[in-house]
Parts: structure tokens; C-alpha cells; sequence
């Protein structure tokens, strides 16, 4: 899957309003909730999707914010900083956004605020079966090698969801991942008024997104997206197109060095046989 987009956001601004925060944590439904969104009408709604595959040039800022988070270097995000990157967007929904709850909660505090749940047992086991793996494998790290030595946009993507793997998660999501995603759900519950908060789980379908959102409930059913097997569909295919990219850019850079060491040669053989 190449990426659609080769945006730089340092220069973006803030174009429609914020309107919608969807800050559950991933793999509870937040692409169907991307997906929800948009059919209400929310223009351009970021997901994790977008700074990794999308436009994976985003994943340099995102970088920069969780380093200012984590490692305090930098400056920390705050609006002006997010209007750069999501200035674009009515709405987020996903890592990294997800993240940055409570920076995001803090300088949108106009916009409404979703928790999309999971059982906490589910959502353990598919990301540990699912989408952290996959991050570590050797093709995805070659993948990202490559993109690195052929300056490819995507070259922050890994880099950026390992830090959230290790920041995050505190060096370890499988020794801390239960416990980060109750201090997640909990830190939004308790800053965030019960007037502004929908606590909700995909499975309920429209009808409390739609009286929450104050939207007409669309006649079509609610849209179901991102099970495992598309998710790891998307990502293999991503770094396949990571590899290609890179192969091909290797094979040309050896066509190219052979051509000029044989140039070399030749000249030197010439210079040689005139002496």
C-alpha cells in the first residue's frame, strides 16, 4: 500500500474546526469509528492509519511530540502545534492522537469526547497477537531500513509506533498494557465533564453516537472495519511496498556504481596504455 499523500504539516493551519476527540485506545473500534464519523459528516477524521500509511510524513511530527512527552525535549504540543498537524480535521480517532489525550482535551475544550471500549482481556490479546508483533518482525525492520537509507516519507512511521510501544507502554505493553489502558480510560473520565463524555463500544451501533453527536442516524448499518486480519493486510502491505521501493532504488545505485567504476577503469586502462 503506498502512501496516498507526501504532506509537510510544519506550515499547516487550523481550517475547520475541532469537533470530535475519539480517544480510545487502539484496537477498540477505531476505525469503524473513523468510518462512523465520516458518514455523520465529519470532514477529515484522523486516524493512526494516516500518520503511518497515509501520510507518512506526519509520523516526524508526532515523533517530535512524544519526545517533548516522554524524553522532555523540545517544545510540548499544545494548540498551535496540533492545528500544524491536524488543522485539516473535524475529528481523531486512534494512536497517536490517543496518546496525547490530555494535551488534546486541553487545547480543544470545545470538542466532544469518545472513549470507544473494549473488554480489556480482547483487546490485550489482539494486540499482542496482532499488531505489536508485527512491528517487530524482521521484514517490517528491514522495511524501515530501507526507507531510511532511500530517504523514503515513511521513514518516521516505525520509529514513531515503537515509541509508543516503549514510551507509552513504559517499556513493556505485556507487563503494562492492562494496567496503562485503565489509567488511560480513567485520566480522560475524570477531566473530562460528563456533558462533553460518551463512554462507548462500537457494538452499540448509532443510535448513542448519533444522540451524543446531536446527528440523524444514517439508514445504513453501522460500519464495521480494522478486524486483525485487515489490519495485518494493511500493514504486510506496507512494508512490501517499503521493500520494493528500496530494492529497486539499491538495484539502480549498483547499476550506477558499476557503470562509473567501469568508466574508471577504462580511463585509467587508456591513461595506462598512452604512458
Amino acid at each position: 500500500m503506498p502512501p496516498v499523500t507526501d504532506i509537510d504539516r510544519r506550515n499547516g493551519r487550523r481550517t475547520v474546526p475541532m469537533t470530535v476527540l475519539a480517544l480510545g485506545l487502539h484496537r477498540t473500534g477505531t476505525e469503524s469509528m473513523r468510518r462512523a464519523l465520516q458518514q455523520l459528516g465529519y470532514d477529515a477524521v484522523y486516524h493512526g492509519y494516516e500518520a503511518c500509511l497515509e501520510n507518512p510524513r506526519d509520523s516526524r511530527l508526532w515523533l517530535e511530540a512524544l519526545r517533548a512527552k516522554f524524553d522532555g525535549a523540545g517544545k510540548s504540543f499544545g494548540r498551535p502545534e496540533f492545528d500544524q498537524l491536524l488543522g485539516h480535521c473535524q475529528a481523531v480517532t486512534d494512536v497517536p492522537c490517543a496518546v496525547f489525550a490530555q494535551e488534546l482535551i486541553a487545547a480543544y475544550p470545545e470538542a466532544k469526547v469518545i472513549l470507544t471500549y473494549r473488554d480489556l482481556d480482547s483487546w490485550y490479546t489482539s494486540i499482542t497477537t496482532g499488531v505489536l508483533p508485527d512491528t517487530y518482525t524482521f521484514s517490517a525492520k528491514f522495511a524501515a531500513f530501507l526507507a531510511t537509507l532511500s530517504r523514503s516519507p515513511s521513514r518516521w512511521a516505525r520509529p514513531m509506533m515503537c515509541r509508543i510501544w516503549e514510551d507509552f507502554y513504559e517499556g513493556s505493553f505485556k507487563k503494562n498494557g492492562r494496567r496503562k489502558f485503565e489509567e488511560h480510560y480513567a485520566m480522560v473520565k475524570q477531566i473530562v465533564p460528563k456533558e462533553r463524555l460518551l463512554e462507548y463500544r462500537v457494538q452499540e451501533g448509532w443510535s448513542p453516537l448519533c444522540e451524543f453527536l446531536r446527528k440523524p442516524m444514517p439508514k445504513v448499518p453501522f460500519p464495521r472495519g480494522n478486524d486483525r486480519e485487515e489490519t495485518r493486510q494493511k500493514v504486510r502491505a506496507a512494508v512490501q511496498f517499503e521493500m520494493e521501493r528500496g530494492l529497486r532504488i539499491l538495484l539502480w545505485i549498483g547499476i550506477l556504481s558499476s557503470i562509473v567504476i567501469a568508466v574508471i577503469a577504462g580511463a585509467s586502462q587508456m591513461s595506462f596504455n598512452i604512458s
